[in-house]
């Protein structure tokens, strides 16, 4: 009896030992990149993993080099990443391990794809190493598949993908004509790579599966602003068990200036949450410490960023992040840069702060394990075939926002800054992420803005989306051309039912111009071409000194649209005001929302805030990035504050008007 009792003991120990990990009901994981490389002892590898434990973090990330495990003759020797693996164990930390196969010194990434079939080989027989050796740690949790999908242009010169793009083209062929007989623009190159990247995503996961049958299978995006239209992250879903992203300041936030930062993350934030779908995910790299060489806009994040960019993140919904990264490298272009810990090994202001956060997180799984992200109901959508056209259309000269590639993301960067400013919870999707199915649509708002491409596929869904109650904000160049580049802005405008009108013309004016609404106390800043609107059925909500009609509101069904074809969301970046587009969408958008949709009183120019639905209320997140002190009234509808969770000293009688510090991150528990 006494023997089964151990048993059985040994067997629970066993069960619960290990119990970071990635599901929507679980509590998130907070982590470190811990960087194994050779010549490191057993004692030092232990004092990563200790640190680790004392910082509250359950979670880290390992890249398993095959440059570092198998020698020229084909030998492995898997010792020192079995001291890393056992220390985890020792530790009770749970380990993800990326997919790392042979690759040149000087290449700190990884190849996005092999390049030939013998190369594709040999990562098949790299991943059989991996997953046959690791799994008998219970410290292995999973398998980062791919370091940091996404390459912006597949390797046509490579054997490997002038084989598979062959094999695309003969299911894929188009004749370059439309129906009509018009030629047409068949992005044949943009449209393959979106398929091959899920094509070795998908050959990837099959490869460990064929060794490890309940490993969780997870990627990374990156650069998520710029390569957005390669990821098909519907298709994705039935191959991963959790969706990651890379968001590192100083390499992805190139479109923000640092005291937007935490907009940067929140919107990274939602393209990952949109994209996984009903999926967990997490970012799988955030930046953790110092640029010295490396960088596009090299940097190092203050203790305030770091907690300002978790709080963020766990605002948003996710299950968890994992900084990049814990220690650093010993070579390499990134040497001794972007560690938690400082060059001896020592925590950093920024690991301290990072673990107090993860204590929270730790002694709140009651609020955490299940909080949810509050929906709005507004959703910015963004289409891949809008970034497509920008790239093909791209001609030397002017350097302006609006039509370089990516003019349509800055657009839609532009309203989800100023509603975020607003304190309302704002969607960022794909337009085939978007769920059309609903039957009513009452007091849900899609904004596209300038999305240059429209996929004639979805005019219907939208029209449907309008007469069924839902409200439809359309900006800029939206709708200019169908998914293959030819014109719709003519006398056949699919769209004039629907927006009451058809666009007569679009004179470029000037890199700032100015928009008048009817009634509104401040001109709107524009950015390039002024869009004038032939009204049908639609009435103006703007004129401009010309008599034209430069934005109009039209009745369709039970709900109804708001044309204003300029670009007003770039506009208010590139003249740094928010506050008068904030109030044309107050007065047009906002107002079709529920009277209970938590947000500010008032603009709070500068200020972020998330919230998150828990089993009791919610939990709010307020960042103030403003060099000055903030007040901010939020309308929080049926719940009452009673604690910040991130400051114990900060728990007296609560309100909801709170005075933000510079820098300053305050979670407020609410409960109904």
């Amino acid at each position: 009896m006494r023997k089964l009792f151990i048993l059985l003991f040994c067997f629970l120990i066993l069960q619960t030992a290990f119990s970071a990990e990635i599901t929507l009901t679980s509590s998130p994981v907070i982590g470190g990149q811990v960087v194994i490389e050779k010549g490191q002892t057993r004692d030092e590898i232990d004092s990563f993993f200790a640190i680790l434990k004392r910082q509250n973090m359950n979670f880290c990330r390992i890249r398993m080099f095959e440059s570092y495990m198998r020698d020229a003759q084909g030998n492995w020797d898997f010792s020192t990443f079995d001291m890393a693996f056992e220390a985890a164990e020792k530790y009770d930390i749970t380990i993800i391990g990326t997919l790392f196969p042979m690759v040149e010194f000087t290449n700190i990434g990884g190849f996005k794809f092999p390049d030939s079939q013998e190369h594709l080989q040999s990562v098949a027989e790299y991943i059989k190493q991996m997953a046959t050796h690791f799994k008998k740690f219970k410290s292995l949790y999973g398998w980062v598949l791919l370091n940091e999908i996404g390459s912006g242009k597949a390797p046509f010169s490579k054997p490997l993908t002038i084989q598979k793009f062959a094999d695309w083209n003969k299911e894929n062929a188009s004749s370059g004509f439309n129906a009509a007989g018009n030629p047409i623009m068949k992005f044949e190159s943009e449209r393959f790579l979106l398929d091959y990247n899920t094509w070795y995503l998908e050959w990837l996961a099959k490869e460990v599966r064929k060794y490890d049958s309940t490993a969780h299978l997870h990627v990374n995006t990156h650069a998520i602003f710029d390569n957005f239209s390669e990821y098909a992250f519907p298709k994705w879903r039935k191959t991963l068990d959790s969706f990651g992203g890379s968001a590192h300041a100083s390499w992805h936030f190139s479109k923000f200036s640092r005291n937007k930062f935490h907009y940067a993350m929140a919107a990274n934030c939602q393209i990952m949450r949109s994209g996984a779908g009903e999926k967990p995910w997490i970012l799988t790299e955030i930046q953790g410490g110092n640029n010295i060489w490396s960088g596009g806009k090299p940097m190092c994040p203050t203790k305030e960023e770091i907690e300002q960019w978790m709080w963020t993140i766990i605002g948003s919904g996710s299950k968890g992040m994992i900084f990049w990264s814990l220690n650093v490298r010993t070579g390499g272009i990134e040497a001794a840069e972007w560690g938690m810990l400082n060059l001896l090994n020592q925590p950093t202001d920024r690991l301290v702060t990072a673990g107090k956060v993860a204590g929270v997180l730790k002694n709140r799984q009651d609020i955490f394990s299940t909080a949810t992200e509050h929906e709005s109901g507004v959703s910015i959508l963004y289409t891949r075939e809008s970034f497509w056209c920008e790239q093909n259309g791209l001609t030397p000269g002017a350097s302006y926002a609006g039509r370089l590639p990516g003019g349509g993301m800055q657009s839609a960067i532009g309203f989800f800054e100023t509603l975020s400013q607003m304190g309302i919870q704002t969607n960022l999707k794909c337009i085939d992420e978007y769920n059309f199915g609903a039957k009513s649509n009452k007091g849900k708002v899609i904004i596209i803005p300038h999305q240059i491409a429209l996929p004639t596929n979805f005019i219907e869904p939208l029209k449907q989306f309008v007469a069924t109650g839902g409200t439809l904000l359309i900006e800029g160049l939206t709708a200019f051309f169908d998914e293959n580049m030819h014109n719709l802005t003519n006398l056949k405008f699919p769209l004039n039912k629907l927006f009451g009108g058809l666009l007569k013309d679009v004179p470029l004016v000037d890199n700032k111009f100015n928009i008048i609404p009817s009634g509104q106390k401040s001109v709107l800043p524009a950015h390039l071409w002024e869009g004038r609107i032939q009204l049908e059925t639609a009435k103006p909500l703007a004129v401009n000194s010309l008599g034209d009609v430069v934005a109009s509101t039209n009745n369709f069904g039970e709900g109804k649209v708001i044309w204003i074809p300029s670009l007003v969301g770039v506009g208010a970046r590139e003249a740094n005001n928010y506050a008068p587009l904030s109030e044309f969408v107050s007065r047009e958008v906002v107002n079709q929302l529920p009277t209970n949709t938590p947000r500010f009183k008032n603009f709070s120019e500068g200020v972020l805030m998330k919230v998150l639905n828990t089993k009791t209320g919610y939990v709010v997140v307020l960042i103030n990035k403003n060099k000055l002190v903030k007040s901010v009234e939020l309308i929080m509808p049926n719940a009452k504050p009673v604690s910040v969770l991130n400051k114990q000293s900060d728990n007296k009688v609560l309100s909801n008007i709170y005075m933000l510090q510079p820098e300053e991150t305050k979670v407020i528990e609410y409960r109904n």
